[in-house]
């Protein structure tokens, strides 16, 4: 039987925590489960926990949304751990592929390893990446959390000028220019539901990349009001690979975005890692649990 540990940020949950904790017990008893429950009321808590598990052989669940997924996994990364999640965040991109495409059981996914960081969902570069990292508007408790990534879009949309100037290589091409955004995706989802990537797989050992060149204000406009519904696909503007690896450089240091987390630098390395984690899905489980 497998021991469960459900961690749960307070930090995080604020006044939703005593009923996330409730769920957990009453769910994990009704499965009977033999688990613990976690809970850190500080970030330097949820980091110092996980040195607990570092030789162990647990199923360790991530109470949150893509970015504490992305947190958990990078601690999981090379232990005999296996991750699982419950979708308690602002964005949960990672929970919809899953919810879509995997069957209940445990599964060795891929990942994108990012310099030294791994990533399990999207990685991008650009405006979307400033939307995704500006808190003004992601983690605004007074914006609906439906309408936070749709305030960012809209505030960025006013405010951007042109495309960042970056170097890509890939395939043994090389690409520099401006650009409005990269998008590197393992999965398929990202911005609270963009369907950006719908032929991505977990576990095909490619990731699929999209370059979209520097445009102007209307055509980004056209180009993200597509891509709730993966319009974008079919958009000139928009270069669309499959790969393993890619690099991607700029002149000076600015933030990428990996599952939702800034990720600062100036040089970008990119590469599949197959079947680099465990994960365990329980639809049912899930479903009975998240509020």
């Amino acid at each position: 039987m497998h021991h469960y540990v459900y961690l749960v940020n307070r930090f995080n949950l604020k006044e939703s925590t005593d009923e996330m904790i409730r769920r957990l017990k009453e769910v994990s008893d009704e499965y009977g489960r033999d688990y613990e429950i976690i809970v850190n009321e500080t970030p330097e808590e949820a980091g110092a926990v996980m040195s607990r598990f570092q030789d162990t052989e647990y199923i360790i669940t991530a109470i949150g949304g893509d970015g504490s997924i992305n947190r958990l996994l990078n601690d999981l990364v090379g232990t005999k751990n296996i991750l699982a999640f419950i979708p308690a965040g602002t964005g949960n991109d990672f929970a919809r592929t899953c919810m879509n495409d995997m069957e209940d059981g445990i599964h060795d996914i891929d990942l994108i390893r990012v310099n030294d960081r791994y990533c399990v969902n999207v990685v991008c570069f650009g405006i979307d990446a400033d939307i995704a990292n500006d808190d003004t508007f992601i983690h605004n408790r007074l914006i609906p959390r439906n309408m936070r990534f749709n305030a960012g879009v809209l505030y960025h949309f006013l405010n951007h000028k042109k495309g960042r100037l970056l170097k890509v290589k890939y395939e043994g091409r090389t690409e520099k220019r401006r650009f409005t955004t990269i998008i590197a995706a393992n999965s398929q989802y990202y911005g609270c539901g963009y369907n950006v990537s719908p032929e991505s797989r977990l576990d095909d050992g490619l990731m699929e990349v999209f370059l979209v060149r520097s445009l102007s204000r209307l055509k980004i406009a056209k180009l993200i009001l597509s891509m709730k519904n993966a319009g974008h696909l079919n958009n000139p503007s928009v270069k669309i690979l499959k790969t393993k690896k890619i690099t991607i450089t700029a002149a000076g240091e600015f933030k990428a975005n990996i599952d939702g987390e800034p990720l600062p630098g100036r040089h970008f390395e990119l590469e599949m890692v197959p079947r680099a984690i465990r994960i365990d899905f329980n639809r049912q489980f899930i479903e009975r649990v998240r509020m």
